[in-house]
């Protein structure tokens, strides 16, 4: 009888019935590792969700009290699953599991008090803690959805449809964008539930950008203060917005079209975000540290540079192609051979047009590429050059068998393909890739940009080819100043046996039209390139004299650009 006297007593007495018994219980809980903190917090938690308790004002207090004062060790477990990739399978699915399933509980716990505001009485005790609710709630969503996109899934409908609620009730309330601490006592950093949102948002448009979970989670840590440089709007600006969310659509940020306006969405530009990108690149190659970019404490070293120009090339991609025009597709079964890298595209390419300028002609009563390279610039024909002319084939350049890799195509449309493949195969994709593409062995190389990338399963990737065009031309480019031709000999200006090029600046001519008006361009390497600069540029048998004009688009090591001709050379 006293037993079950005493347990009816210590269920009155649970750390979420009043802020005295919650502060009592923070005490104990500080002896306990990070793990067991966690584990007890969301124990109380779960059994707060499944009972009767009464949502009231107290109780709410006692909750914000537990989550703010177990932050700390929510941290620890969270760094220890990104800083580990090499734990066990089993290791990294519990841990996986405790995090989500924590983070879940937490919004369905907060939820308990959003939903109880339909009495009126609670909503005027809730109304000064509901900012923070809500905040709270919007954080621990965007944390299922990261750990979601750390295994390349598609994060549930169900997270969208409550972030897009939890959000609407903030504009409604008038607070969506009031700054304050989330968790004062643990940290000093100013948020608001806009911030939470976008946050969550712009990470969404990066989860098909095949990044690392130690990637994903340092933009995330950066978007953290640079969700604060964007505002949410409610009318649409064709000239300013580039992403746009449903708030009554159980999904993320999406592409702008013209099917994509009126009250229930809500739009954002990235033009301060990629400037603030810029702006820390910037500063890195003017000899800034990077302690004194504020990017993180672990935030160091070339593999930081690389994920900055990353950001900087997929966003400025996305500003660029903000509205989606998307021919139609359809199914094929089709096999296509894939290059990457510009030097080795740009050797193929060579390849193809130097097949294509001796075709029905009789090879050994002919001056080919290489001799007119070399005439051009040296005024005779090296002996490289003259022992490559005498084999049988000299368009044929020695390569190893099956110098690419073979990507399944399941659909196709105007602009490209849309190809299935295996990620452990393919690990080093990445969405703006430049690939050289062609569909049989006896095709011509095609120029294409990787544009998208979303999983299918654990080992099953999709991925999106934008064709670019199927007739490039390689060139050779020179310019007079602080060139590297200066400092060459002849003997290192032939093919060595491989598709290695000559070390020469190369790139690729590409046929463009812009507003129906055809353009010149150049896909070059990006330290090639100048506003203005000018080079004397070898096409085949032509030399001209151009400056180089706007930028088209621009990878990571790569930039396509538009040219003006000066003059055509002799």
């Amino acid at each position: 009888m006293l037993d079950r006297f005493s347990a009816l007593f210590l269920k009155d007495k649970s750390p979420l019935a009043s802020l005295k018994a919650a502060t009592q219980w923070c005490k104990n809980l500080d002896l306990a590792d990070p793990a067991t903190r966690n584990a007890k917090v969301h124990g109380i938690v779960t059994d707060f969700i499944a009972g009767n308790q009464n949502a009231s004002f107290e109780s709410l207090q006692a909750l914000m009290l537990i989550d703010e004062h177990v932050q700390e060790a929510f941290d620890a477990v969270c760094y220890q699953y990104v800083s580990n990739p090499r734990m066990s399978k089993e290791i990294e699915q519990k841990l996986w599991k405790n995090i989500v399933a924590y983070a879940h509980d937490m919004v369905d716990a907060y939820q308990r008090f959003v939903q109880a505001e339909s009495n009126e009485a609670l909503q005027k005790q809730f109304a000064p803690l509901m900012p923070m609710v809500l905040a709270r709630s919007l954080r621990y969503l965007a944390i299922q959805a990261k750990w979601h996109y750390f295994r390349f899934e598609k994060v549930p409908p169900k997270i969208w449809t409550v972030a897009h609620q939890l959000y609407r009730l903030s504009e409604i309330g008038g607070f969506d964008s009031n700054p304050f601490s989330i968790y004062p006592q643990a940290s000093t950093e100013i948020s608001s539930c806009a911030d939470e949102y976008i946050q969550m948002l712009m990470l969404n448009t990066l989860a098909n950008n095949n990044l690392s979970v130690r990637q994903i989670d340092l933009v995330d840590s950066w978007l953290e203060k640079w969700s604060k440089l964007i505002q949410i709007s409610r009318k649409y600006m064709d000239d300013r917005h580039h992403f746009c969310v449903n708030l009554q659509e159980s999904q993320g940020a999406q592409k702008i079209n013209t099917d994509l306006m009126g009250e229930p969405y809500r739009y954002w530009s990235l033009n301060e975000i990629v400037n603030q990108v810029q702006e820390i690149l910037g500063r890195l190659l003017t000899g800034a540290s990077y302690a004194s970019l504020d990017l993180g404490p672990d935030a160091r070293g070339p593999a930081v540079t690389e994920l900055l120009k990353h950001l900087d090339v997929f966003w400025t991609m996305s500003m660029r192609n903000s509205q989606v025009k998307r021919s139609e597709r359809t199914k094929v079964t089709k096999a296509v051979d894939v290059i990457y890298g510009l030097d080795r595209i740009c050797g193929y390419i060579k390849e193809d047009n130097d097949k294509f300028m001796r075709q029905g002609r009789d090879v050994k009563d002919q001056i080919d590429y290489d001799e007119i390279m070399d005439m051009r610039l040296y005024g005779f024909v090296s002996s490289r050059t003259k022992q490559k002319s005498t084999v049988s084939n000299p368009y044929v350049v020695n390569k190893k068998l099956n110098d690419w890799h073979t990507w399944a195509i399941d659909n196709e449309s105007n602009g490209g393909y849309g190809a299935v493949l295996r990620f452990s195969e393919n690990e080093w994709i990445r969405p703006n890739l430049l690939l050289g593409l062609r569909l049989n062995a006896g095709d011509n190389w095609q120029i294409g940009v990787l544009r998208r990338i979303s999983r299918i399963s654990d080992d099953e990737i999709s991925a999106g080819i934008q064709v670019l065009t199927t007739t490039p031309v390689m060139v050779g480019m020179h310019s007079e100043q602080n060139d590297r031709l200066e400092n060459m000999t002849v003997t290192e200006l032939g093919f060595t046996g491989g598709l290695e090029l000559p070390n020469v600046r190369t790139a690729l001519y590409v046929p463009h039209q812009i507003e129906g008006k055809s353009v010149n361009t150049l896909i070059m390497h990006s330290a090639d390139y100048g506003l203005d600069k000018i080079y004397q540029v070898r096409a085949r048998d032509k030399r001209f004299s151009v400056s180089l004009g706007l930028v088209l688009e621009k990878g990571i090591d790569w930039i396509w650009v538009s040219v003006n001709v000066l003059r055509q050379e002799n």
